[in-house]
C-alpha cells in the first residue's frame, strides 16, 4: 500500500466520527439491535462526512458502498456493507487513485462500526478503539440518496472504469 493510500484511508476513518453529537459510554441497558433495524439506518443513504472532507460514503440497498471525497476528488472507494448478527455495520472498500495512465488501487480495507439499542430504541454506535457511544440521531450525518453519484460517475471515468 502507498503511503499515499494509508494516509487516505486514515483521513477517511476520522472523517467519518460525527462532530456535532456527542459521545457518552456504552448506554447501561445497551442490546444487540435487529440487523434489520441497523439496516435502515444506512440503506439507501449517504453518510457525510464532515472535517474538511467534503465527501461521504453512499449505502446501496443491495449492499454496494461507493464513498468520495471533494479533497481527494481524483480518488473513490468503492466495496460492500453489510450487518452482522452482532449489529455490526461492516464496510469493505478498496480506494482507486490515479497511478500514471491507470487506476492505482489500495488493498481491500475492512472497517467494522458497532451498534448497540437502549431500553428507548435509541440506536447507538462506536467505531473500532473508540470507547464512545454516539447515538444515530438527526446529527449523525445521513441523508437520504446516493449525493455523490455524479462526482463518483466522473472520477471512475477519469480513472478509466
Amino acid at each position: 500500500m502507498t503511503s499515499f493510500s494509508r494516509n487516505l484511508i486514515a483521513a477517511v476513518v476520522g472523517m467519518v466520527i460525527p462532530a456535532v453529537a456527542s459521545a457518552d459510554p456504552m448506554p447501561r441497558s445497551a442490546k444487540i439491535p435487529d440487523t434489520q433495524k441497523v439496516a435502515k439506518i444506512y440503506s439507501g443513504k449517504t453518510e457525510l462526512w464532515t472535517n474538511n472532507c467534503g465527501g461521504g460514503i453512499y449505502f446501496a440497498p443491495n449492499g454496494q458502498a461507493r464513498a468520495w471525497c471533494a479533497n481527494s476528488s481524483d480518488n473513490l472507494g468503492a466495496g460492500t456493507w453489510s450487518i452482522d448478527a452482532n449489529g455490526r455495520m461492516c464496510q469493505d472498500l478498496i480506494w482507486y487513485y490515479p497511478d500514471g495512465r491507470r487506476a492505482g488501487a489500495s488493498p481491500s480495507d475492512r472497517s467494522c462500526i458497532s451498534h448497540v439499542v437502549d431500553a428507548w430504541g435509541t440506536v447507538w454506535r462506536s467505531w473500532p478503539n473508540d470507547p464512545e457511544w454516539w447515538p444515530v440521531d438527526k446529527n449523525a450525518g445521513f441523508v437520504r440518496g446516493y449525493k455523490f453519484q455524479t462526482e463518483v460517475s466522473q472520477t471512475r471515468s477519469k480513472l478509466g472504469f
